[in-house]
């Protein structure tokens, strides 16, 4: 470097340096430097990660582990859990607080489609026992005049599309008035009851009606339609039992005339022939018994 005093060149300074310990020197303070930064870099990283795991991937894990409980057990406890876990404003916590509430919602959904799947049970449960009252004599319960007239209308249809194998059995209780007007009618029910046990016993595999006070009808199918002659002598051999015993009083001495027809297509084309030769035939039983209603 050139040296002026007063605008006169008075001589030249110069210094001697040593590269090689500037060139050391810059190296190593470069080195710190760049260690420094890598380690602030790394404590950085450090910290986020840190953030990251508790903000974002800790709520991720437990959101995955509470979709798996509940898709499992389903217990509606752990969206209580999950809003208690949704601390914060971030999107991860949000996505926690939809889902929670997601549960709460279909839990309530579940009730109420439970509460109303059996309020429609009950229903068809009280629908089905209207149906039956409505069709059950009350005195005997056995099926009533409702129920047999369903049941005509049945074989109705039955015979139009070529059913012809049933019969019809009548039975009728003899001198209910009788009864009725000299014990009681409290006795006269317990005739009735007592003959329909014998009915029901008798013909065990036909549907029987009680379709008037002393009136009953069977419509014999299989094995009653095929054995009705030997069922009809039982019947009768029962009721003989019973008004030979002494030590029965005169209303449980059931007396009873029966009558039958079977269906015949050659002749028959309802269920009205049938029942009608049914009724006479059981009408003739009862003269010949004496037993002509007294009404």
């Amino acid at each position: 470097m050139e040296l002026f005093i007063n605008g006169q060149k008075l001589g030249v300074i110069a210094v001697e340096v040593d590269a090689g310990s500037v060139s050391r020197a810059i190296f190593w303070t470069t080195a710190r430097n760049i260690a420094l930064m890598g380690a602030v870099l790394i404590l950085f990283t450090l910290f986020l990660l840190l953030i990251i795991r508790k903000n974002y991937i800790r709520k991720l894990v437990k959101l995955q582990d509470a979709i798996e409980d509940y898709s499992q057990n389903k217990n509606p406890k752990i969206a209580k859990e999950l809003e208690d876990e949704a601390a914060g404003g971030d999107e991860i916590s949000a996505i926690i607080t939809k889902f929670a509430s997601m549960i709460c919602e279909l839990e309530l959904y579940m009730k109420n489609l439970s509460k109303t799947q059996q309020d429609l049970q009950d229903s068809r449960r009280q629908a089905v026992e209207l149906n039956e009252l409505a069709i059950k004599d009350s005195l005997t319960g056995i099926r009533n005049k409702t129920a047999y007239d369903k049941e005509v209308q049945k074989i109705e249809w039955e015979i139009s599309d070529g059913m012809t194998e049933f019969g019809v059995a009548m039975i009728d209780l003899n001198f209910l008035k009788r009864i009725n007007d000299t014990y009681g009618h409290d006795k006269g029910n317990q005739a009735i009851i007592s003959l329909c046990r014998i009915v029901c016993k008798t013909f065990a595999h036909s549907p029987v009606f009680r379709i008037g006070g002393d009136e009953f009808a069977v419509i014999l199918k299989g094995h009653d339609l095929e054995h009705i002659e030997e069922l009809e002598e039982e019947f009768n051999r029962r009721l003989q039992e019973l008004q030979q015993n002494p030590e029965l009083a005169y209303w449980e001495k059931t007396s009873a005339a029966a009558g039958h027809a079977i269906f015949d297509k050659s002749v028959d084309r309802t269920y009205g022939n049938v029942f009608k030769r049914a009724d006479q035939e059981m009408y003739k039983a009862k003269k010949a018994m004496r037993a002509v209603r007294e009404d």
